[in-house]
């Protein structure tokens, strides 16, 4: 395996590490999404594993044309970069070495197709409940490699639990 540099919890010190596989955590604005950050940053604690944090956009349609394309553009970007810079911080204030990239397309496609690039050692995504189709997590957990972690919202969980 190569040997890469890894930032450790202390930031003026360097450590010489093998290469880990990262976990690669699947996440949106929801609460499911916020599920999947929490879950991804205590697996990447407990099995020293850097942690990548993807946000899939599809992208505005195009039809509107090139004024409303570029305005809504820029609002999905930032609304991902907000995401991710959450997360981010999440992961950072914990000591979880971490990434955050932007992707564009299905996001069933792209989070699988991710995590093969990638070598990853685990995916994590949120789960909600969808009336229409398969969800996200399902078809991920369906055609990802990796074992895949689906984090659910903690509040809806409770509710559940008092439900029974």
């Amino acid at each position: 395996m190569s040997a890469v540099a890894v930032a450790t919890r202390n930031a003026d010190a360097v450590v010489e590490q093998e290469r880990v596989a990262p976990i690669v955590a699947a996440v949106d604005a929801s609460a499911a999404g916020r599920a999947a950050v929490g879950e991804a940053v205590r697996l990447g604690l407990e099995l020293s594993a850097p942690v990548v944090f993807v946000y899939v956009r599809r992208g505005p349609a195009r039809f509107f044309g090139a004024p409303v394309y570029q305005r809504r553009l820029t609002e999905e970007m930032a609304r991902a970069r907000g995401v991710l810079d959450r997360a981010v911080a999440v992961a950072t204030s914990a000591g979880v070495a971490t990434e955050a990239e932007i992707l564009e397309g299905s996001p069933r496609r792209r989070i699988t197709e991710f995590a093969r690039d990638r070598e990853a050692r685990l995916v994590v995504v949120g789960s909600r409940r969808r009336k229409l189709g398969p969800s996200v997590s399902t078809a991920v957990v369906r055609t990802a490699g990796p074992p895949v972690v689906v984090a659910r919202d903690s509040e809806r969980l409770a509710v559940a639990w008092k439900g029974t």
